[in-house]
């Protein structure tokens, strides 16, 4: 008798390989950066997952969600990964990854049943506001700006290397509404449609522009638009980067242990000889890393900084995977679309989420309780 991880695991597969659209199979990591000129394919696809309860696995059911343990929203990122699809990590994954967990954590009623619906559906696509030119790692230091006008707020100021901009309706938006470092931050709900918002994409490595800076000038949001309360926006920042870190680390830590096995059997092919025990020892032991947090979250328990560990080792364990095609490999062989742009976006895995330099300093302070 099987178990009912099992059974989902399976059910998945043949869903997957009934439903997956020949147009975005085998194209997750292009989707995970390119600019999006078929957009409205991945809203289609996300809908369809959604319809077929493969999005919102946790979410309370009255928001949408199907209301189920970690585990199978866990199984499903890597069945995604290892289908080589857009999940997650797509058009979607801000309102997915970031924005849901502040709404589910902080938001009101209110909140919940009018952006949570519409986040699974991918109705309205979002972007994260948070990093400023001039406050990336040290993200209580930012200067935007939010002036109290009785039941609404006056925001200006710039944010940069926000993801999908350039086509979100709503930013998740942390400004300074007082003087304090943490508790005169304030997180809004933002509009991208209004007057007074202005987006320059940005051009990455890759070539493509997933990442833009935003312009805001006298952006009126209303009083209604707080997420959580006034000086509450540092414990909702906190709360969308671990579920992030969290998030992006199992996705790395699946992408470099399914594109490790993959290296295996064409160098078996090719005859090639690969030292790789000690990478496949670090990729085991940091899934039973993983394995433990997920036990965590399964309890009910609240994952902190434990997150900083996975997301740190998961995004250099990924670099390795890539190092270690292109010193073993003909160039022509593994230089087509997916894993050069696999390979040139995994730079960028080690600072997103918080730099490697970053989560050290915080895994020190906070875990091993160094002094500072």
């Amino acid at each position: 008798m099987i178990s009912e991880e099992e059974e989902f695991r399976r059910n998945l597969r043949e869903w997957i390989k009934n439903n997956a659209p020949p147009s975005l199979a085998g194209k997750r990591i292009l989707f995970d950066t390119v600019e999006f000129d078929n957009y409205e394919e991945l809203r289609a696809w996300q809908r369809k997952l959604y319809e077929a309860g493969y999005l919102g696995i946790t979410w309370p059911k009255e928001y949408g969600g199907q209301g189920l343990d970690p585990i199978y929203e866990t199984i499903a990122y890597e069945e995604f990964i290892r289908a080589d699809l857009p999940y997650g990590r797509s058009l979607g994954s801000i309102g997915l990854m970031v924005v849901a967990p502040a709404i589910l954590n902080h938001g009101n009623e209110e909140q919940k049943r009018k952006y949570l619906p519409r986040i699974l559906r991918a109705e309205d696509i979002w972007c994260q506001g948070f990093s400023e030119p001039s406050s990336g790692s040290d993200l209580a230091s930012i200067k935007t700006r939010a002036e109290e006008k009785g039941e609404y707020f006056i925001i200006n100021g710039q944010k940069i290397w926000s993801s999908y901009a350039h086509l979100a309706n709503y930013m998740i938006l942390l400004a300074r509404t007082g003087e304090d470092r943490y508790r005169g931050l304030t997180m809004f709900i933002v509009d991208m449609k209004q007057e007074g918002i202005k987006v320059s994409p940005i051009q990455q490595i890759t070539g493509k522009s997933e990442f833009n800076s935003i312009y805001l000038q006298n952006v009126i949001v209303p009083i209604n638009n707080i997420l959580g309360s006034i000086g509450d926006g540092w414990k909702v920042a906190m709360t969308v980067l671990n579920h992030e870190r969290f998030t992006v680390g199992i996705t790395l830590l699946f992408s470099a242990k399914i594109s490790l096995e993959y290296l295996k059997e064409r160098a078996k092919i090719k005859g090639i000889s690969l030292d790789i025990e000690e990478l496949e020892d670090k990729i085991e032991g940091l899934y039973s890393f993983y394995e433990r947090l997920l036990n965590k979250l399964r309890k009910g328990d609240i994952i902190e900084s434990e997150s900083a560990i996975l997301k740190l080792v998961a995004s250099e364990l990924l670099q390795s995977v890539y190092e270690l095609a292109v010193i073993k490999f003909d160039l022509n062989e593994i230089m087509n679309e997916k894993w050069y742009i696999g390979m040139l976006s995994s730079r960028g895995r080690t600072i997103a989420a918080g730099t490697s330099e970053i989560l050290r300093n915080l895994i020190g302070e906070r875990i091993l309780k160094l002094p500072k």
